[in-house]
């Protein structure tokens, strides 16, 4: 009896440890996969199993059942017994580190700013420091929002542009030495604001995924719709440039393909009709043996004279009335044209490159300035 009693002792030990190495391992199987592991609580350790003495393991019984093993607690720093560690589970899935942010590093924001400083103090801008942006090759470390440039004729941007430090910077010199002279020249007005600048945007060029980084990526670019005076007029590129190169080119063309049309279409309708008139005409009257000389000029004069009343020109071509192409397209020669056009070649020594509506048809209605370095000249078109 007595040995019965100290197994069921044994045994109602081994259980409570079991149970007490459940409540640590059961988390471990309900951790959602994506949620960062959480500081794990104090769990409260039931006091049957802290205060239960561990028994030694009693010698088998000879007999068939199998006993359960013995189950062996560290002890704690307080002498309590702590509960076993739980082998890993097979199937529980690695836990993997989110990846980390694109972000500037210190020194490079640090670096960025002082290349603002050193760029900006030179010129009279109004800007706004930005959160330093990065995504993937996208960004700059010290981004602006630029709000005006001037002091005493201050040219406003509204919404302001977020760009890089250099350009804001080539921008400034841009507006003082070629905008503002410019339009108090051609427009006897100087500018108050500028309209529908856009800089940063993370994308390629023309949205493209076969072409490059577009400048725009880094803030190294910035496009200008128009501009208004200080007297309340408005300038736009898109209808103040005037006809394009490509526009008088297709004008032409088209101009030659409608006179080419009508040719063959009069030659085509009239061909019999004229046909049957000039042989008619030019069929030579019998003329006695004894006509002079001067009867037979009298006879040319009148075979001329029915061929200009019948719209006809002796000749091969007698039967194609000419046809001259006229083109009503043509280069604009008006103030805002003259000095939309200044503006444009005179950023082309400031900028890496320039573009505007002689360019493409993306660029019909904007001017696209930006920094880019090259070992060459920079594009101007």
């Amino acid at each position: 009896m007595a040995s019965t009693d100290k197994t069921l002792a044994n045994v109602s030990a081994w259980i409570s440890l079991a149970a007490l190495a459940g409540l640590v391992v059961i988390p471990l199987f309900f951790t959602r996969e994506d949620a960062p592991p959480a500081p794990a609580a104090p769990r409260a350790i039931p006091p049957a199993a802290v205060n239960a003495p561990v028994q030694p393991s009693p010698a088998p019984p000879q007999s068939s059942q199998a006993q359960p093993p013995s189950t062996t607690v560290p002890k704690t720093e307080s002498g309590a017994n702590a509960p076993a560690a739980s082998p890993p589970a097979a199937n529980a899935p690695a836990a993997t580190a989110p990846p980390a942010p694109d972000v500037w590093t210190d020194a490079e924001q640090v670096a960025g700013l002082r290349e603002c400083v050193r760029l900006l103090a030179p010129v009279a801008v109004e800007v706004q420091l930005d959160t330093p942006m990065r995504r993937g090759q996208c960004g700059t470390p010290a981004p602006l929002l630029l709000h005006s440039i001037g002091v005493g004729e201050k040219v406003q941007l509204d919404p302001a542009p977020a760009m890089n430090c250099r350009l804001a910077a080539g921008l400034a010199r841009w507006v003082e030495k070629v905008l503002q002279p410019t339009a108090k020249e051609v427009l006897h007005s100087p500018i108050v604001k500028i309209i529908g600048a856009s800089s940063y945007a993370c994308r390629n060029i023309y949205n493209s995924p076969n072409l490059a980084l577009s400048e725009h990526a880094t803030g190294n670019a910035v496009d200008i719709a128009g501009f208004v005076t200080a007297d309340g007029r408005t300038i736009k590129v898109k209808q103040g440039w005037g006809p394009t190169e490509r526009d008088i080119a297709q004008a032409q063309k088209k101009a030659a393909e409608a006179a080419a049309k009508a040719a063959v279409k009069t030659k085509t309708e009239g061909q019999a009709k004229d046909e049957a008139a000039t042989a008619a005409i030019s069929k030579p009257e019998p003329k006695p043996e004894s006509m002079s000389e001067g009867a037979e000029k009298k006879a040319a004069a009148k075979e001329k004279a029915n061929l200009h009343k019948a719209g006809l020109k002796p000749g091969a071509d007698a039967g194609v009335p000419a046809i001259t192409a006229t083109v009503g397209v043509t280069p604009a020669n008006t103030t805002q044209s003259a000095f939309l056009k200044r503006l444009h070649r005179g950023a082309c020594g400031m900028f890496g490159t320039v573009l505007g509506p002689e360019a493409n048809e993306a660029h019909r209605d904007h001017f696209h300035l930006d920094m880019k370095e090259r070992k060459s000249a920079g594009i101007c078109h």
